[in-house]
């Protein structure tokens, strides 16, 4: 049978509805990232909001004196940590041959300690080889540096939209979550409302649960390279703190690269730096994460590894760090509107020598389990 005119009109109009849907949402995929990262840094600093308003203190005043403090935090931490990081790359821009001698100086020190190790001759690279690599890499450096600062501002705007759309959306969070729930059928409502809260609430969980481990690493990295009197200890401790909120590869990146920073200033440090990093790893990961991370999302860890790599592989360091968020999500939805409406239970008649026993045509009853509050 051929389909009338009308029919292939409707089916070719819900097609291109569907591309230009589909092509919104990729131009705007950016947006939806940042009012998605307002939205988790929002649902995280809510009961610390809401404990102020029990003071007294009103809704407005509240948001601002929690959102001015987290910015304050990020300015100070910013002053006292990238000085010395910009100063030291700034130097090596501007005399490569200084740095390709500290990279020397520490491939000289490795050859040694190697040999004495083994009991062998170890060569690594040649010198000339490391001064012409040097001398490349410092050169595109210095031809990205402009657009560098460029995405740098453009960071900072970002920043800045996060935190106007995270006070948006707490001023108007209830008439959100009210308007989404009258969306649905009278029958799902009230599923609906109790989804929406339990998403937010393990998204604020979540959030805090990194900070959490975050300043646990930061700080105890810190204290253990004080004691060790390695130089720029508060910079190195900030970069293997802040990549910890990276699930599963994000310390490995900050560890490693403060090393490398720390070993060109000396061999010793850098020693020192991979020593602190990896007795603060063990703590955390054997304990600090799977203890918070779990109960905030309640996901196997398989799932979250797979679904923190999605996420870098699409949309980099930041789209790692949402995609927990963004699987616990998930989560809520398919139990709430897919397992649990769709969860039947057998029940049989009686039960014979430890063995379940049904009616004669063997059709078991069937009756819907139950929600589990």
């Amino acid at each position: 049978m051929n389909p009338n005119p009308r029919q292939v009109f409707t089916a070719t109009l819900a097609v291109l509805a569907g591309l230009a849907t589909g092509y919104v949402l990729l131009m705007s995929m950016k947006i939806l990232i940042i009012l998605l990262l307002a939205i988790i840094i929002a649902s995280a600093a809510r009961p610390l909001i809401t404990r102020l308003m029990q003071l007294r203190i009103p809704s407005g005043l509240a948001i601002l004196l929690i959102y001015g403090g987290i910015l304050l935090s990020v300015l100070l931490l910013g002053a006292v940590i990238l000085p010395p990081i910009v100063n030291q790359f700034a130097d090596y821009l501007e005399n490569d041959w200084r740095l390709a001698t500290r990279l020397i100086i520490v491939k000289n020190w490795l050859q040694t300690t190697l040999s004495d190790l083994t009991g062998q001759t170890v060569v690594l690279a040649d010198s000339e080889s490391i001064r012409t690599a040097t001398a490349a890499f410092v050169e595109n450096l210095r031809i990205t540096a402009p657009n560098f600062l460029g995405d740098l501002g453009s960071v900072l705007g970002e920043v800045v939209l996060v935190i106007v759309m995270g006070i948006y959306w707490l001023a108007s969070r209830e008439n959100t979550i009210i308007f989404i729930t009258r969306l649905m059928p009278l029958k799902h409502q009230q599923d609906t409302q109790a989804a929406l809260l339990e998403i937010e609430e393990s998204m604020g969980a979540y959030t805090r649960g990194i900070v959490f481990v975050a300043l646990f690493v930061g700080i105890a990295t810190f204290l253990i390279l004080l004691v060790l009197r390695v130089p720029n200890a508060a910079t190195y401790s900030f970069i293997i703190g802040v990549t910890t909120m990276l699930p599963v590869v994000g310390g490995f990146i900050g560890g490693g690269l403060a090393t490398l920073l720390a070993t060109l200033g000396s061999p010793l440090h850098g020693l020192a730096v991979l020593g602190a990093f990896i007795a603060v790893q063990q703590v955390e990961a054997h304990y600090l994460t799977p203890r918070t991370m779990s109960r905030s999302i309640g996901v196997d860890p398989l799932l979250v590894m797979v679904a923190v790599f999605v996420g870098f592989a699409l949309y980099g360091i930041i789209g790692g760090i949402i995609a927990i968020p963004i699987l616990g999500t998930l989560k809520v939805l398919l139990r709430e509107f897919v397992i649990e409406p769709h969860q039947e239970v057998i029940t049989p008649y009686a039960i014979e020598q430890g063995l379940p026993v049904f009616k004669a045509d063997d059709t078991p009853d069937i009756q819907v389990a139950p929600k589990t509050p």
